[in-house]
């Protein structure tokens, strides 16, 4: 019989439970995933049945051409490394503004 206190005891049940928590969110993406493809395909076959693209085609293309130039932006950025230490624009714009107070104020 082991203690409730045990080390080991207490990392095979935080194993378990994680597990348990893994299988979970595993599951509740997976659905999200199969229903989101659904509605994707059901979209789409909406807009091909009732010459929807005669109606919204050319926002869907808007839409989707503005999202893939965000898209776009944000792999350059991160293929850039401006995301490698998001917190020098900080300390620099600190050291910039007491900068600008010492020599306005001195």
């Amino acid at each position: 019989m082991t203690d409730a206190t045990d080390p080991a005891a207490r990392t095979d049940r935080q194993k378990v439970a994680h597990r348990g928590w893994l299988i979970f969110f595993c599951f509740v993406i997976l659905t999200a995933a199969v229903c989101f493809a659904y509605k994707f395909y059901e979209f789409f076959y909406d807009l091909a049945q009732q010459e929807g693209f005669r109606f919204a085609g050319a926002h869907l293309a808007t839409y989707l051409l503005v999202s893939a130039g965000f898209f776009l932006l944000l792999l350059y950025a991160f293929l850039k490394g401006h995301f490698s230490d998001i917190e020098r624009p900080k300390i620099d714009i600190l050291e910039r503004e007491m900068k600008y107070d010492h020599d306005e104020f001195a």
